[in-house]
């Protein structure tokens, strides 16, 4: 049976998106070509949710698998960008590890998390400020590969002016998903620390 999960169309879908970002990487320096295969990568995203649900092929694996492939990708990014990119990447797999070990519920608030925290994790991150700070870790480094490479200038798709205005945006999102990474990251560490103690 466990064997079978690993063929689950979502999970196909998740070895697409891997096939894919791993051969954008060769295109680094070609901003069409590589945007063209990790944005391809990054919008299948969308579909592995759907299908799981559509084909009742919900499984912990491919909860755990779609969260490492977002990682791998957005790290690789992040890594490229500039080498201080490993430090943003770095809070967001300290934060992977501290939300799976609370379940499926992770998202679920309690009187323990800061208001600001729970401002914007309210309803699953489905708000104003939810979606600021969720488009502040997705789109952020995809807009600064943009920035860097001078892709949405040479194409006028809009001035500089209006992409600064984008790129701040989508730091404030960051910095406000940020709040929300250190909060889970220090409730783990003190969860251990907790444990050693009562053993």
């Amino acid at each position: 049976m466990g064997n079978n999960v690993l063929f689950y169309v979502p999970n196909v879908i998740g070895y697409i998106r891997l096939l894919l970002f791993g051969a954008s990487l060769p295109f680094y320096n070609q901003p069409g070509w590589f945007l063209a295969l990790y944005g391809t990568s990054v919008s299948l995203d969308g579909f592995d949710g759907y299908f799981a649900r559509k084909l009742n092929q919900t499984s912990r694996f491919g909860a755990w698998f779609d969260v490492v492939i977002d990682l791998i990708s957005r790290g690789g990014l992040w890594c490229l960008l500039n080498k201080y990119g490993y430090f943003i990447i770095l809070v967001e797999w300290l934060t992977f590890v501290a939300t799976h070990t609370r379940g499926p519920n992770w998202k679920a608030t309690d009187e323990e998390f800061p208001y600001f925290c729970k401002l914007v994790m309210a309803n699953g991150f489905k708000t104003p400020l939810g979606f600021i700070a969720i488009s502040g870790v997705h789109v952020l480094p995809i807009a600064l590969y943009c920035q860097q490479s001078n892709f949405l200038q040479d194409f006028s798709i809009m001035t500089p002016t209006v992409f600064n205005f984008v790129i701040l945006f989508l730091v404030i999102g960051r910095i406000m998903a940020l709040r929300v990474e250190v909060f889970y990251i220090q409730s783990h560490v003190k969860s251990l620390l907790l444990d050693e103690e009562n053993s």
